[in-house]
């Protein structure tokens, strides 16, 4: 077989993964036992005094800013301009309860988190819904009133623009921190433990939640991802980290004052996330160095410092727009994922994979052969003026292929959008299984049983076709924060079961040899296809297809309608909307027809095809 022929390039690609990938991990070992201990040295060099050794412990606190602000900027992709607000909370929290209350600096630690945690949910949870511009104003207003209210002095505690002295330094009993050389130790085990909680964090599917919102929220909300949540969520760990990192900071310089918080502080944490690489921990630890060391190097062209920043901004954005050092999500394969014990070679994880039992759906008892699986009463829903959908009935029943049709903007897909929760109908009631599911959120539709595609394909195109459909099975999985920070043997049994439901989904639609290509790099035919296989992973009882054949060409629409069969015989019921007639009249069983909102015909596929009413609503009638 030629390498070079689309079916030779998953084998070329695999084969060359395979040789590759034990030196690659032998390189990354090998750089990262180099620079551990070049930090542990780091005090100890020739060249090296008190003042270069307080310089490092200040790239640790960025970098611990850096690490926050990553986790939501860059895994979520939440615009947050005032970040040094919460850095500023923790900061005030150890200041104050230190010098009013004489508390321990180390209580105050997480003391600290826990403060600037539990603002931040306070304050955005109001909030949490805004996108992108919007968000980062918002933001940048919460940065400014918590350096304005420090500067006010409220109830004589902050004392104003003089800031409050006297803060302690960290005591462990035996010895206190006080020195350059140990306050360097101290910010970088932290660091290190930080990290290894993050990348603990980024391969769970609390990590994988988080991207997929980033990627696209509506389709991370429709794969069963409480989008709100995991936001909020990520908001909480990100800021709390701040306050760790603003409660080091505090014993360390032992005052703190509103002009260390300002907005041009939160400027320059975005500009480390923004430089490393949204999502990169190393990207992080370079931006930050960057960030820090640079002014010391040249400090003769301080007052340009901002300049230079920003121009390399600009041409990180033109020629690297992913980072300095971005996240290669490729290169990592299954083993990137985190899961313990996995065999070396992917295949025989398929084997094994395809051998074990499929998890049953969390949807209740399985429906009695043709019992009414979908039911929409009376659905009307109506854009301002514009009725969309107009008193509409629907019954799809089990083991059948019900195909809803109709011409451009007949209403098709905001009745789609109704039954899986995007939409809430202004009047009218959506059934399934017997239970009204018109008010429920997408996430809580995908658990009851129901899963779709879209008609423009929604993937997460930056993420791997296997981590694309490790968000199908998320709505069955329950293990959360704790447990993957430390990777206990229930949240890694459950994270395999979640791999090997996608692999076998995978490998049913035939994209196996593609599982770690990003999905932006598949055909178009393919993209459709790792959707479905997406939907297929959340294990519903009803598949929801959105003109499941647009795009394709005769051959991949033969392969797709054989396909769709062999789901129906496995057990699936589906309701999908089409345009292309010999896929309507190939593989239906039933067929409902849609003009202007209303249902004008429903019957057998061979009598629709004849139906006056519908020829007429897609062919006109002579005047």
């Amino acid at each position: 077989m030629n390498p070079l022929t689309p079916k030779g390039l998953p084998r070329l690609l695999k084969f060359q993964g395979r040789q590759e990938a034990p030196a690659k991990g032998r390189k990354s070992r090998g750089l990262l036992a180099l620079l551990i201990a070049l930090l542990i040295a780091y005090p100890f060099l020739p060249f090296v005094n008190s003042y270069w050794i307080d310089v490092a412990f200040f790239v640790g606190i960025y970098v611990l800013l850096g690490l926050s602000l990553n986790i939501i900027l860059g895994e979520v992709g939440l615009f947050n301009l005032g970040h040094a607000a919460f850095y500023a909370i923790g900061a005030y929290t150890t200041a104050i309860l230190y010098t009013q209350f004489q508390v321990p600096i180390l209580l105050l630690l997480p003391l600290s988190a826990l403060i600037a945690g539990g603002f931040a949910y306070l304050v955005t949870s109001p909030i949490i819904h805004l996108r992108g511009d919007y968000l980062c104003i918002v933001t940048i207003g919460i940065g400014e009133i918590v350096r304005i209210t420090a500067l006010n002095n409220p109830f004589d505690l902050t004392k104003g623009a003089n800031g409050i002295t006297g803060v302690g330094n960290p005591d462990f009993g035996l010895f206190a921190i006080q020195s350059p050389t140990q306050f360097y130790y101290y910010i970088w085990v932290i660091i290190a433990l930080v990290i290894i909680g993050l990348i603990n964090l980024q391969k769970s599917r609390v990590g994988r939640a988080w991207n997929y919102i980033r990627e696209d929220e509506i389709a991370a909300e429709a794969s069963g991802i409480n989008v709100r949540h995991y936001k909020l969520l990520a908001f909480v760990i990100g800021t709390a980290l701040a306050g760790v990192a603003g409660n080091i900071y505090g014993s360390k310089m032992m005052i703190v004052s509103p002009s260390n918080f300002t907005f041009m502080e939160s400027c320059l944490i975005f500009v480390i996330v923004l430089l490393g690489g949204l999502g990169s921990i190393p990207g992080n630890l370079l931006g930050a160095t960057i960030i820090v060391v640079f002014p010391e190097i040249f400090r003769q062209f301080a007052s340009y410092r901002l300049l230079f920043f920003g121009a390399a901004l600009v041409a990180m954005m033109v020629f690297r727009p992913g980072g300095i050092l971005p996240r290669k999500r490729e290169r990592a394969g299954l083993r990137g994922l985190g899961i313990s014990r996995l065999p070396a070679d992917e295949d025989a994880f398929l084997q094994e994979a395809l051998r074990a039992a499929p998890v049953a759906s969390a949807g209740a008892v399985q429906p009695a052969e043709n019992a009414i699986v979908l039911e929409t009463q009376q659905i009307t829903m109506q854009f301002g003026g514009l009725v969309a959908v107009n008193q509409f009935d629907l019954k799809v029943r089990k083991g059948q292929i019900t195909a809803l049709i109709g011409p451009n903007g007949a209403g098709k897909t905001t009745l789609f959008n109704v039954i899986t929760g995007i939409y809430h109908p202004h009047s009218g009631k959506v059934l399934f299984m017997g239970e009204d599911i018109t008010r429920l959120k997408p996430h809580r539709i995908i658990a009851k049983g129901i899963a779709r595609t879209f008609q423009n394909i929604r993937l997460f195109p930056s993420l791997t076709c296997i981590e694309n459909v490790m968000s199908g099975p998320h709505c069955h999985a329950h293990h959360g924060v704790w447990p993957a920070l430390f990777h206990f043997a229930g949240q890694q049994k459950e994270e395999r079961t979640i791999l090997e439901a996608a692999a076998r989904r995978l490998h049913q639609v035939g994209l196996w040899d593609y599982r770690n290509e990003l999905a932006r790099n598949l055909p178009y035919g393919k993209q459709k296809m790792l959707e479905i296989a997406r939907a297929l992973a959340s294990d519903p009882q009803l598949l929801i297809l959105d003109e499941p054949s647009s795009g394709l060409n005769d051959k991949e629409t033969e392969e797709l309608m054989e396909f769709l069969t062999r789901l129906v015989h496995e057990g699936f019921t589906i309701l999908l909307i089409e345009h292309d007639m010999n896929v309507v009249m190939g593989i239906s069983d039933r067929v409902t027809v849609m003009d202007m909102g209303y249902k004008i015909a429903e019957d057998l596929p061979q009598n629709i095809y004849n139906n006056p009413k519908v020829i007429e609503a897609y062919l006109g009638k002579e005047e």
